[in-house]
Parts: structure tokens; C-alpha cells; sequence
């Protein structure tokens, strides 16, 4: 008679738990050989994270400061990408190379291989480069926005464009001149626009056979024209005898107009001027105009 025995699940069991046992040694074993490599992994990316949160902060509160304190915010706001851009990568170039250099790579030559591709680079590009390092300044200085009227050395004209590369301004003759920002930049500007008060600079000459007392009532006429004139500052006003000329007795009126555009600057002046020739002609009191007296004797 044939007996047969069926599988003895008891050393199944145990061959299983020891193998479960060998895994879980090998794994402890896997970890304790690997930990300073995990936690220099974790340093790592907790480094990455960190810095690539400061740079996004430092970010907003750029992009924060230029809303509050700059009218051109929307141009400036868009050099804002290209640099968090370009911080980002400099400071995973960084971390790499420290990481390279810690485990034993010389970073020296491809640093150096690096350094010759910057330069060439920039020696390329020195002019893009500049341009928008000059344009930026120009912005972050807020030294004329669109719509104003400049002098940049001797080019005159409204400013219609302002990007990246150049600053294109609108000449009175209905021409457009590009001018590169790095040149505009490094150049002398007269903001005509930004000018709050115009000055009012006239010298009224007036006969030499005007009469003392209409020559005081002449002056007397001017104080009263510009204290009246609602368009026209008082305090700094300047009105005085200025000196005795060739051909005339010349008085010197400087006043500021509360105006600072062209247009109603020269309104505001026109009103004056034509307000003097009608009280001085009321007055009559004679203007002068270049004249010469020629004298002829006879020695006979």
C-alpha cells in the first residue's frame, strides 16, 4: 500500500519569512551604505527649493516696488522674466559645479571653457548687452517716458517708442531717429516735458524820449499786467530797469507761466505781449527799434 504525503506548508512558510528577512537586511543594509548620498540629495534639492523661492520673492517685491513708485511699471515689468530667468540658472550652474567639484571633477576647465564662451559671447553681443542695460536705467530713472518732448545731444523731438534696443523720437520736421539706449544712456538729456513752470523772458525796450514818469508808469504797467493774469506765478516774478541801450531804454520782465506744455506756455505769453502793446499804445508809450543818428558838420 502506497502512503502519500502532501506539501509540508510549515517549511514553506519559514523558507518564505526568511527570504522576507533577507530582503529587509539587504534593504537596511542598501540604506546604510547609501545615506550620505541621500542626504546629501535631499540637501540638494531642499537647497534648489530654497533658493529658487528667494529669487521668486525678491521678484515680487521688485515687481511691487515699480507698481508703487514707477508710472512706466508695464515696460519695466517685462525686463522682470528675463532676469528671475537668467538668477535662476546662474544658481543651478552654481550648486552643480559645487556639487561636481565636491565629488571630485575638476570644474577648473569647464569653468575656464565657460569663462572663453561668455566672452565671446559678450564680445558678440556687447551692443545688445548694452542697449538693454541702458534701456533699463532709462526706465528705473524715469528720465522721459512716451509722449515726452526731449533734447538728447542734438537730436529734438517726442518720444514714440521705447524698447529693448533703441528709443525712437519723432523730430519737429515729422522725421523718426533711432537712437541705441546705450547712447541715450550715456548722453546729456533735457527733459522739456518734465519742465513745471516756463519762464516768461522778455526785454521791453522803450524810446530815450519816453518821459521820466511814463517811463516808471512803463514798469508800473508790467507789475500790473502779470499780477492780474491768473495763468502767471507772482512770487518769482522779476520786473526792473535793466540798463540803457543803443537805441532804447530796456525793461526786463521774467515771470513763470503755471503751465509746463509748449502750447499753453506760448498762449499764456502771447496774452501777455499783446496785453503790453495794448496798455503801453494806451499809455503812449513808444517802442524802440534799432536805430542810428548820423550827425553831419560842414567845416566851412
Amino acid at each position: 500500500m502506497i502512503s502519500y504525503k502532501g506539501p509540508n506548508f510549515s517549511s514553506l512558510v519559514i523558507n518564505e519569512n526568511i527570504l522576507k528577512q533577507n530582503n529587509l537586511n539587504n534593504f537596511l543594509n542598501f540604506l546604510k551604505s547609501h545615506v550620505g548620498t541621500f542626504i546629501e540629495i535631499f540637501i540638494i534639492i531642499s537647497v534648489i527649493i530654497v533658493s529658487m523661492k528667494i529669487i521668486e520673492f525678491l521678484d515680487k517685491k521688485i515687481r511691487e516696488n515699480i507698481l508703487i513708485k514707477h508710472e512706466n511699471s508695464a515696460r519695466l515689468l517685462s525686463f522682470c522674466p528675463i532676469l528671475t530667468k537668467a538668477a535662476k540658472v546662474l544658481v543651478l550652474f552654481v550648486i552643480a559645479a559645487s556639487v561636481m567639484q565636491a565629488h571630485g571633477y575638476s570644474m577648473t576647465s569647464l569653468i575656464a571653457g565657460f569663462g572663453i564662451i561668455g566672452m565671446a559671447v559678450s564680445f558678440a553681443a556687447k551692443e545688445s548687452i548694452a542697449n538693454i542695460f541702458g534701456s533699463l536705467a532709462i526706465l528705473y530713472d524715469k528720465v522721459f517716458d512716451l509722449g515726452d518732448y526731449v533734447i538728447i545731444d542734438n537730436v529734438e523731438g517726442t518720444v514714440i517708442d521705447i524698447n529693448l534696443r533703441s528709443t525712437k523720437i519723432r523730430t519737429l520736421d515729422n522725421s523718426v531717429i533711432v537712437l541705441p539706449n546705450n547712447v541715450v544712456a550715456n548722453s546729456m538729456i533735457t527733459n522739456i516735458s518734465a519742465i513745471k513752470n516756463r519762464r516768461i523772458d522778455e526785454v521791453i525796450g522803450i524810446t530815450y524820449d519816453t518821459p521820466n514818469e511814463k517811463i516808471e508808469k512803463a514798469i508800473e504797467i508790467l507789475k500790473v499786467i502779470i499780477r492780474e493774469n491768473d495763468e502767471v506765478e507772482t512770487d518769482d516774478t522779476l520786473i526792473y530797469l535793466e540798463k540803457l541801450n543803443s537805441s532804447s531804454i530796456d525793461i526786463h520782465l521774467q515771470a513763470y507761466v503755471k503751465y509746463g506744455d509748449l502750447a499753453n506756455y506760448r498762449r499764456v505769453k502771447e496774452n501777455v505781449i499783446l496785453e503790453i502793446i495794448r496798455k503801453f499804445r494806451a499809455e503812449d508809450i513808444s517802442f524802440a527799434f534799432p536805430s542810428r543818428s548820423i550827425y553831419i558838420t560842414h567845416e566851412n
